[in-house]
């Protein structure tokens, strides 16, 4: 406090700085105040609550660890070819088989195959695209399964294939350095001429890669209309990547070029996603969830990668996902009463010659609609699986050429 001798000019000088303090202070709590909380429909992520609901814990076994009551119609056929001989059997004559990631965008172009979003009614696009790379585009060889480079120009080609001559000098040096260490390793040494032995192996195997791609790319690349069709591919995705409704995919950068296959793998046939969405409506008004989709479009290039580490991935030339037909339905987090009840909504269309289908090990129901609306002619089926006979050698005939191919090298 001021006390009563203080001279009356220091009690207004006093005063007028307190008022000073305190209007500092008050204008110091107006802009520092606390914002209102945000809404709750701020603060939920709605792909978050989706997959939320998806994985919750159901309080009893669920997935492959349920007890459930397989429909006949959901398993495999006394005869497995059956099973994509149907399939393939569809497809033939009005289905055309998606080769590989530029296959996609004409028929994306044209309307043929259409988007689904991640997150939609009463679904989730739950691991689509999850195998997929961020290794630049390529073209896919169906006749030797080998991935051929994209180039924007022809130059880029060429430039391509004194790459894959590189390679395989590369190649052709490391074994010839690895078989020298290996033998100049005293035998005792028997954990590093194991190891070097394996490091041997590997090396020729990827000699051999090496050499068959640069002998196919240069085969291309002597070709004039497959070299032009290695830059007109690689421009169709580049102009779909420059604006894909709105969004662009920087194709130089290994994220943004695994983006863009994610959301390619996101299409479906339009008579697919009109039979899945009906299959979600069912489902979520029944249980309250999302369906969850794990697959939709696969590419024959992107499915063959799948192969190497999927059992379930189909390894023939015409693998249904390769359509825009199939998709698979992920029951790994479904009750009993979830699983059985969306396996009879299959089972039903089936019966009703939609579908075809498979409840696979994998924690996948497979679902491949029919192209044109009715199961294909029987007489069709046997000649595909009559074809898959004569194409591929029996258990006797495989190891009669075993045993043809041991006798050989005996000889020499």
């Amino acid at each position: 406090m001021t006390s009563l001798n203080t001279p009356p000019g220091s009690i207004i000088l006093a005063l007028t700085k307190f008022a000073v303090l305190i209007a500092i202070a008050c204008a110091g709590c107006k802009h520092s105040s606390v914002s209102p909380p945000p809404s709750v429909a701020e603060t939920v992520d709605p792909w978050k609550e989706a997959v939320t609901k998806v994985e919750q814990d159901r309080g009893e076994a669920v997935g492959r660890n349920a007890t459930v009551e397989v429909p006949e119609q959901l398993k495999h056929y006394v005869d497995r070819r059956r099973f994509l001989a149907v399939q393939t059997a569809d497809l033939l004559g009005h289905v055309d088989v998606i080769v590989d990631f530029a296959d996609l965008v004409p028929l994306i172009q044209r309307h043929e195959i259409v988007e689904l979003n991640q997150l939609g009614a009463d679904y989730i696009l739950y691991g689509v695209g999850y195998s997929a790379s961020g290794e630049p585009f390529a073209h896919y060889d169906p006749a030797t399964r080998q991935d051929i480079p994209l180039a924007a120009t022809e130059g880029g080609v060429m430039e391509e294939v004194q790459r894959a001559l590189n390679a395989v000098k590369e190649g052709t040096d490391r074994l010839a350095y690895l078989e020298a260490e290996r033998r100049r390793a005293p035998r005792r040494e028997r954990a590093r001429r194991a190891t070097l032995l394996s490091q041997v192996g590997q090396a020729r195997k990827a000699l051999a890669s090496a050499k068959a791609k640069s002998k196919l790319l240069a085969a291309f690349s002597a070709d004039t209309k497959r070299r032009k069709s290695l830059v007109a591919e690689y421009q169709l995705l580049s102009e779909l990547a420059r604006d894909f409704e709105g969004e662009s995919y920087d194709l130089n950068d290994g994220d943004a070029r695994r983006r863009l296959k994610v959301r390619l793998l996101s299409f479906i046939r339009p008579e697919a996603r009109d039979l899945l969405t009906q299959i979600a409506q069912n489902y979520k008004e029944r249980f309250d969830r999302p369906l969850p989709v794990s697959s939709l479009v696969r590419p024959v290039q992107y499915q063959q990668e799948l192969a190497r580490t999927n059992a379930n991935a189909a390894r023939g030339p015409t693998p249904p996902h390769s359509t825009g037909l199939a998709f698979d339905l992920y029951y790994r987090y479904m009750s009993t009463a979830e699983q059985e009840y969306l396996m009879s909504v299959v089972a039903q269309l089936k019966d009703d010659g939609r579908v075809e289908a498979l409840r696979e090990a994998r924690d996948n129901i497979h679902v491949y609609v029919f192209g044109n609306g009715q199961r294909p002619d029987e007489k069709l089926i046997a000649r595909v699986i009559a074809s898959e006979k004569s194409r591929v050698p029996g258990k006797k005939q495989r190891a009669a050429s075993r045993r043809e191919g041991m006798s050989r090298k005996r000889a020499r």
